[in-house]
């Protein structure tokens, strides 16, 4: 574990540009640290539903998909994440985006959330307001958020 001021990790993978750079920023801040890391993805269950509405699937074959899609995203870091010499503990979770980090957050007991500064675009970003913002008003741990 980690000597420096931080020892353990969270980051949320999403996937997008922000994610990306989140992720990369992460894994070399762990390594040099020698912090434990976990990436974190979640699947919106509002979106779950929104989907299904416009699709002739139900709603339990579009939430397959998207944990696959998710699985596939925290094996990407995985990978990113060995290359840099750096073990990574995945989670994918389902709910309210910022409500689930921040559980995995305290669940994990971890020292620093880092996050993309934009994750998903959209009218639905606009509507709800990002992630990202919702996780800095809220967590009482400190949120590193990479442009």
């Amino acid at each position: 574990m980690g000597t420096g001021l931080f020892q353990k990790l969270l980051v949320s993978v999403d996937w997008s540009e922000g994610s990306r750079k989140a992720a990369a920023f992460a894994i070399r801040m762990a390594g040099r640290e020698r912090c434990e890391l976990t990436a974190v993805h979640v699947i919106d269950e509002a979106n779950v539903a929104d989907i299904a509405q416009y699709i002739d699937r139900p709603p339990e074959a579009i939430l397959d998909k998207m944990r696959d899609s998710g699985n596939q995203i925290i094996e990407e870091v995985r990978r990113m994440a060995v290359r840099e010499g750096v073990h990574l503990k995945g989670e994918l979770r389902i709910g309210i985006p910022h409500r689930e980090l921040l559980a995995a957050a305290r669940e994990n007991h971890v020292d620093l959330i880092v996050i993309g500064s934009v994750g998903r675009k959209g009218p639905r970003r606009v509507l709800i307001g990002s992630v990202t913002e919702r996780v800095i008003e809220q967590s009482s741990l400190p949120v590193l958020v990479v442009k």
